[in-house]
């Protein structure tokens, strides 16, 4: 499993995750991304969403199988009241080629399917249905 740091906060129907400074580039990630990463993040702090959403796009990272941008991909959507927009990118972080530790603001390291799950479970899916 590739390990990347994070620092988790809870915002209403949502998790908000920052990227810390320092990444592995085990996985080829792009070493530019951290700062792309950053910026979402803080957009996400401050309650951003459209904001956050903007960034992911311009950056061109809704189309990558990053978990953790997946992640706050949904946490945008989430924050907007775009339920089913937020479904479907947890559902595509949990469904990603990658299982990355997520280093939480409280110290734990959690699987980011687990963090992914969590996101589907706040918006109320059943995960047992799929």
């Amino acid at each position: 499993m590739f390990k990347k740091a994070l620092a988790f906060s809870l915002a209403p129907l949502s998790m908000v995750m920052m990227i810390t400074p320092v990444q592995a580039t085990e996985q080829g990630e792009v070493a530019g991304q951290d700062q792309d990463l950053k910026v979402v993040a803080a957009a996400l702090m401050q309650r951003d969403y459209a904001g956050a959403e903007a960034q992911i796009s311009a950056f061109g990272l809704t189309g990558k199988e990053d978990p953790a941008m997946l992640i706050n991909l949904g946490n945008a959507y989430a924050g907007m009241g775009r339920k089913a927009d937020a479904q479907l990118a947890y559902k595509a972080a949990l469904n990603s080629g990658m299982d990355m530790d997520l280093d939480m603001a409280d110290g734990s390291v959690r699987s980011s399917r687990a963090v992914a799950r969590d996101g589907l479970r706040q918006l109320g899916v059943d995960l047992a249905s799929w």
